[in-house]
């Protein structure tokens, strides 16, 4: 197996959550510099989420122009040309989080395929990789975002400065993508998305990466105030706890994916994952105050067994390159849309209540779903796509 492209997908995996994950730390400080309210700010943390759920379906019509490579390639550059953007003051921070955003979108999408473009069979060690890449990326981000506003003298400069490493991987994955031919993709097998979501592999799949996205940006978002009102957790430790929780993820991703792969079926780690997710949910409910840090470890745990599972699942459901690319974008538009509504959900259902108690069961209950729809994802089944309902599936290449 050559390492050169793992690495180069790797590197490029290290740029897409930092741009993100370095807003929130410095949210007061943006507020001072571009005299911006509060609720501004709120929407920008959101619209990530908002866009890539909108973009991803668009992208693998793009990799059937360009290819996977250049299309990867064309990613990274809008994404460069973002966090460029966000200089430009009040309007080129969102301007340039929107365009980042739709980079980072066809990136996410094609990674999978760009994987399995490089190596077939033996794409779970490196998509294990690439998704453990991301998961760094956000801790990162979120634990430099500080540092870095103050070496650049300003946490817009501090942000602007994230386009250093995405210059790298741009000129990496650009020697990649040169020597890369691009296979032209035939009209018969230029499906829309939606063709995928006919199968039920690919609605199960889809709704268990949805499902899991949402479980983690509900507690991403809600865990620091849940630990501080009802387990009596300070501001500064409750951010702390968050981040091991966040950081476990990392060594999760280089684990599951290789091991996921091994067995036609995949119930066990569906079901690990749920239950410790289930379990901390249950610790908060019961005894909050009791283990906060353990509640937020298993969480931390489960989530990150779930994430590189779904997406080892779109590697190890689909028959070829860009049946993956199809699914990873019908995947990721549906999970993100759904991890954009889950804090707010928690979030209204908190303030009509005015206790947390009620958000945690309704989280409880869509972490069973979770399992119960992974389950069926799990099943050693591979997708099948339909033109149309009296269509012949489409053909499985290698």
């Amino acid at each position: 197996m050559t390492l050169a492209p793992a690495v180069v997908l790797v590197l490029v995996a290290l740029c897409l959550r930092a741009p993100f994950a370095a807003v929130g730390p410095v949210l007061g400080e943006l507020r001072e510099e571009l005299a911006v309210p509060t609720t501004a700010l709120a929407v920008l943390t959101a619209l990530p989420l908002v866009c890539f759920g909108l973009l991803s379906p668009t992208v693998p019509a793009i990799a059937a122009r360009l290819g996977v490579h250049r299309a990867v390639l064309a990613g990274v550059a809008v994404l460069a040309a973002g966090i460029g953007l966000r200089l430009a003051g009040t309007w080129g921070l969102f301007a340039g989080t929107v365009l980042l955003t739709g980079g980072t979108a066809v990136v996410n999408v094609l990674l999978p395929a760009a994987v399995r473009a490089e190596y077939g069979r033996r794409s779970a060690p490196v998509l294990g990789a690439t998704t453990a890449s991301m998961a760094l990326s956000a801790s990162l981000g979120a634990g430099l975002s500080q540092p870095l506003a103050t070496a650049g003298g300003s946490a817009v400069t501090g942000l602007a400065l994230w386009l250093v490493p995405v210059l790298v991987a741009l000129v990496c994955v650009g020697l990649l993508a040169g020597r890369r031919r691009v296979e032209r993709v035939p009209a018969s097998a230029r499906l829309p998305v939606a063709a995928v979501l006919r199968d039920r592999v690919a609605l199960a799949v889809t709704g268990f990466f949805g499902l899991q996205s949402l479980a983690f940006y509900a507690i991403l978002t809600w865990l620091p105030d849940i630990l501080e009102a009802d387990a009596g957790v300070s501001a500064v430790g409750a951010g702390a706890v968050l981040a091991v929780a966040v950081a476990v993820g990392a060594p999760c991703a280089l684990v599951v994916p290789p091991l996921a792969a091994r067995r036609p079926g995949q119930a066990g780690w569906v079901l690990a994952a749920g239950l410790l997710q289930a379990a901390a949910v249950v610790g908060l409910l019961a005894a909050p105050g009791a283990a906060p840090f353990l509640w937020a470890l298993l969480y931390g745990l489960g989530t990150g067994v779930a994430f590189p599972l779904a997406m080892t699942l779109v590697l190890l459901r689909t028959r070829d390159v860009a049946q993956t690319g199809r699914l990873s974008a019908a995947a990721q538009s549906v999970g993100y849309l759904l991890a954009a509504t889950g804090p707010l959900a928690l979030g209204l259902l908190h303030d009509a209540t005015g206790a947390w108690r009620p958000s945690l069961l309704l989280l409880l209950a869509l972490v069973v779903l979770q399992m119960a729809v992974g389950l069926l994802a799990a099943r050693p089944r591979l997708v099948t796509e339909r033109r149309s309902e009296g269509a012949a599936p489409s053909p499985a290449r290698s």
